[in-house]
């Protein structure tokens, strides 16, 4: 029985020392040394790093994922705001003018083409996170010179892909391909974009970058060009319509005018020189008697139709398309009526190859 009664005191000592050495093991926990501002200076050099810091209570509402998650993004967000404010800096120093021989120039490319927002997503972030409590701590941080690597080569990669876009486009602009050209220039749009970021990005961390590193007179001159074309292509696609139209002897040019509308609505315009066009619509129509029947006169009009496509001229299109009018007062009226209604027949083919 003293054994036993020996045993449970020894049993209940031996609990209690496990309890006070995980409580003291507990309260010894130290935080970690980035939650301290003179800490992160000395470790995070400015030179070297991009740094943001933030903490937060977490609400009633929230869980614990939830928080950390938007303490973290606060802490990015924080890191963006370091580099918005390095860029404006930087737009002010270039935005002055300066003496080349006795000539002004005005060094404001920067600031006409640089722009990041404080929601800007940064490649190569690191973000720690800290619970301690009812507190979530988060530090983010990105090495400058590793982002500057990445941000130049990915600044190379996407002007050649403007470049591959805009020498496509110009091709196809030659080859009086304007729908395809004008879609292939709209491609180089959100590229522009994200140049504009990474030269932004690259200014802010890379103090000593040249116009040339940036690539700025390049990028520059490529979006001059782009908004030149898309400017030209506005114009829309040129047809060249040239008809021979006969309502029983008399010439008209019915079904052409009627062409032209629909075409004009589907971003065509015309030309009279055929040699500026990119299309050439060439149509033969004559007109001949059917019935008459219960006081109402039957014509048909015949038309044959063919499209090439310039400037070489292929022949891409040939059909021969039949319309009956109908009118009260004679033949000749209602194969007028035919001419009117056989414009949109002809206009549903060709626009399949003019759109295409």
């Amino acid at each position: 029985m003293k054994t036993e009664l020996t045993f449970k005191k020894f049993y209940q000592f031996f609990i209690l020392l496990y309890l006070l050495f995980s409580y003291v093991h507990v309260s010894a926990q130290e935080d970690p040394a980035w939650l301290m501002e003179s800490w992160r200076m000395e470790h995070y050099p400015s030179n070297i790093y991009i740094k943001g810091f933030a903490r937060d209570n977490k609400n009633n509402n929230e869980t614990l994922a939830e928080i950390t998650e938007r303490v973290k993004n606060m802490a990015r967000s924080n890191l963006s705001e370091s580099i918005l404010s390095s860029v404006k800096s930087v737009n002010e120093s270039y935005s002055q003018s300066d003496m080349i021989g006795d000539n002004e120039v005005i060094s404001e490319s920067f600031k006409a083409e640089i722009k990041i927002s404080t929601d800007l997503e940064i490649n190569g972030i690191t973000v720690d996170t800290y619970v301690k409590g009812n507190i979530v701590y988060a530090f983010a941080y990105a090495n400058k010179y590793e982002l500057i690597g990445f941000y130049k080569a990915n600044l190379n990669l996407q002007v050649q892909q403007i470049e591959g876009h805009v020498n496509t486009a110009k091709e196809l602009e030659g080859n009086r391909e304007k729908v395809k050209a004008k879609d292939e220039f709209e491609k180089t749009l959100p590229v522009f974009e994200e140049v504009k970021k990474a030269q932004g990005i690259l200014t802010a961390i890379d103090k000593n970058i040249s116009e040339d590193g940036l690539k700025m007179q390049k990028t520059m001159s490529l979006y001059n060009e782009v908004m030149q074309a898309k400017a030209r292509l506005a114009q829309g696609i040129i047809v060249f319509i040239s008809t021979s139209e006969d309502v029983f002897g008399e010439k008209v040019n019915l079904i052409e005018n009627g062409l032209k509308a629909i075409l004009a609505e589907n971003n065509c315009s015309f030309t009279t020189i055929e040699s500026d066009a990119d299309w050439k619509l060439k149509l033969d129509a004559t007109s001949r008697e059917y019935n008459y029947s219960n006081n109402v006169y039957f014509s048909y009009v015949d038309a044959e139709v063919k499209l090439f496509k310039a400037p070489s001229d292929k022949h891409v299109f040939q059909d021969e398309i039949s319309q009956k009018g109908a009118h009260s007062k004679s033949y000749g009226t209602a194969a007028k009526k035919a001419c009117d209604d056989i414009s949109k027949a002809i206009s549903e083919k060709i626009l399949i190859w003019i759109n295409n």
